[in-house]
């Protein structure tokens, strides 16, 4: 598959699949990795929306529940925009992603320059990228004290809408 790349915020993105994707109103989508029930059964509810709107979505889908709804937007066919951490050049993607790449129903995109082991801070810095790219945030829960709370109180006073599910 062609990578291709794009500027944006002052920041140079590689990407493959469909690039088409990041010109639409992205939802970014976002959860701690250690979450209440209840926030579980709403972002599952909110992914299920999403596919049957065809609402795009962006995430880095790191934690097990961000994994769990791309599992459901994928198999509901909905269109995702994937973060990656690391350059996407070089990047194993998983084999699930190879259908909806090739059926533009997904881009991965990335603006990291080079690539190293997943730490905090490319955690955080790869959470900055989805916030940047979207047009709302969804959060279906952040720690209290934990980093993604701390993402989502600057994103707020940044003005950047967030929608809270848990």
């Amino acid at each position: 598959m062609k990578s291709w790349q794009f500027t944006r915020q002052e920041k140079i993105w590689m990407g493959l699949g469909n690039q088409a994707l990041l010109d639409a109103p992205l939802t970014a989508f976002f959860s701690s990795r250690q979450c209440p029930g209840v926030a579980i059964r709403a972002a599952m509810s909110w992914a299920l929306e999403q596919a049957q709107q065809r609402q795009p979505v962006v995430s880095g889908f790191h934690s097990l529940l961000e994994q769990s709804v791309l599992k459901v937007l994928l198999q509901a066919r909905c269109p995702v925009v994937v973060v990656l951490a690391r350059p996407v050049a070089g990047a194993r993607l998983p084999t699930e992603w190879a259908e909806p790449l090739a059926q533009d129903r997904m881009a991965v995109v990335s603006a990291a320059a080079s690539s190293g082991r997943l730490t905090e801070e490319l955690a955080a810095q790869r959470n900055e990228w989805v916030a940047a790219l979207a047009s709302q945030i969804v959060v279906a829960h952040a720690s209290p004290g934990g980093r993604l709370a701390a993402l989502c109180d600057g994103w707020g006073y940044k003005g950047q809408r967030i929608r809270w599910l848990g």
